[in-house]
């Protein structure tokens, strides 16, 4: 009878002992990945050699490669999260582009002869405006966005303005403006690319556009829908 019984735990551990072991080795065996970007991106090494016009064209394409359809649908979200934070990375080595743009100019033209007759009329009204705050410690923004109107011409400007660099950021109206993904913008109104990281700009918002559907302004890195700054009205 002890012999049946040491026969049957004999097979038992030598049917079971594979099971358990297939059961339990991926707790205890590396999955390792080494997945190469598919974009050609300088190392950290390399882009310190670069001037800032060089580093430049290269991010720009990068960003051109990116935002392209299903462009990066083949990567898993780890890569695409790393492909980012070499960009940003990259990016810091950006040289600043100054804006100085006057106010008067931008009013009188936006909207052609209707606009500088309405120009001649009176001085612009301030409507809206709100300070520039930090997206996080390594996305920074200061400054003032401020709406004028004047008739039916609205103007967003930023003043004494400066915000982190980085590819293709652009000017967006938001209306959830402390969200944490592009799902959780709401409506959006895009007012073009950034003209400079650093000084006084103006972007005209389209003729009807009703303001308090916005919260604020959002400095917004499209091709990696990552926040830079915020301003809330």
């Amino acid at each position: 009878m002890q012999k049946r019984w040491l026969w049957i735990l004999g097979v038992l551990i030598v049917v079971g002992a594979p099971v358990a072991w297939w059961l339990g080795s991926p707790l205890f065996i590396d999955d390792a990945v080494d997945e190469a970007f598919p974009f050609d991106l300088p190392t950290m090494a390399e882009a310190a050699d670069m001037n800032p016009e060089m580093l430049e064209q290269t991010l720009d394409n990068v960003v051109s490669q990116v935002s392209q359809a299903g462009a990066m649908d083949d990567m898993t979200a780890e890569s695409q999260a790393a492909l980012e934070e070499r960009m940003m990375m990259l990016a810091t080595g950006l040289a600043d582009t100054t804006m100085d743009d006057p106010l008067d100019d931008m009013m009188a033209g936006a909207g052609g002869e209707a606009a500088a007759s309405e120009a001649a009329a009176g001085e612009p009204q301030e409507v809206a405006r709100g300070s520039f705050m930090d997206a996080d410690n390594f996305h920074r923004g200061e400054g003032t966005a401020l709406v004028f109107a004047q008739g039916e011409q609205q103007v967003l400007r930023f003043e004494d303005f400066r915000v982190t660099n980085g590819p293709d950021l652009h000017v967006l109206l938001v209306e959830n403006i402390n969200a944490r993904s592009h799902s959780e913008l709401g409506s959006t109104l895009d007012l073009g690319q950034l003209k400079g990281n650093v000084g006084n700009q103006n972007y005209v918002i389209p003729e009807g556009t009703d303001l308090s559907q916005y919260a604020g302004v959002m400095i917004y890195c499209v091709p990696f829908s990552v926040t830079f700054a915020t301003a809330e009205f």
